[in-house]
């Protein structure tokens, strides 16, 4: 009875111990701007949301299409959020995010995602040379950009999975547990 006991402890201890390192990792759950969004209002900073802490090391760097880097202002590291800010507002064009960020269990995640500034511009004499180079920039961004959230939500429905699957175990651990201890008092 008290091996049945043990082993059972065992397991128990066994599955707290992985379950709680996989919950350990942060994932992005959303940002703002999103993968693929055309924002149209002047923009000042970019807020990545995550499902869990991440740690000071964590960064952003962001791009335009044609590799000019932005200079960002400061890089916020919040409860769960990592903030990157401009002191003036994007200029029209596409840009692209590198994050990087370390978990609260000290795993590096690192991921990236685009979107376009399309602010209206309001039209003077200046301007109007501009309209045309407008009209010829690509407007498809590249389908490796897209598949990063799809990615990401593969891995939330993993882990979603395997914790419905190390539930049932345990269940199914513990209900053993109980027949063979009632089965022996007999």
């Amino acid at each position: 009875m008290k091996r049945i006991f043990i082993v059972i402890v065992a397991v128990l201890a066994a599955m707290t111990i992985s379950t709680t390192s996989a919950f350990a990792h942060s994932h992005l759950g959303g940002s703002n701007p999103a993968d693929g969004d055309v924002v149209s209002e002047p923009l000042n900073e970019i807020v990545l949301e995550f499902d869990g802490q991440i740690e000071q090391g964590s960064f952003i760097d962001v791009k335009t299409a044609k590799g000019k880097a932005i200079k960002l202002e400061d890089i916020i590291i919040g409860e769960g959020t990592l903030t990157g800010t401009v002191a003036e507002p994007l200029p029209n064009d596409e840009y692209q995010v590198n994050w990087s960020i370390i978990s609260a269990d000290g795993h590096p995640l690192e991921g990236e995602f685009s979107f376009t500034v399309n602010v209206p511009v309001s039209e003077t004499v200046e301007e109007e040379p501009e309209k045309p180079s407008e009209t010829t920039k690509p407007a498809e961004q590249p389908t490796e950009d897209k598949e990063q959230p799809a990615a990401a939500e593969d891995v939330a429905k993993e882990s979603s999975s395997m914790t419905v699957i190390l539930i049932v175990l345990l269940v199914i651990i513990v209900v053993a547990g109980f027949y063979f201890l009632t089965k022996r008092k007999k």
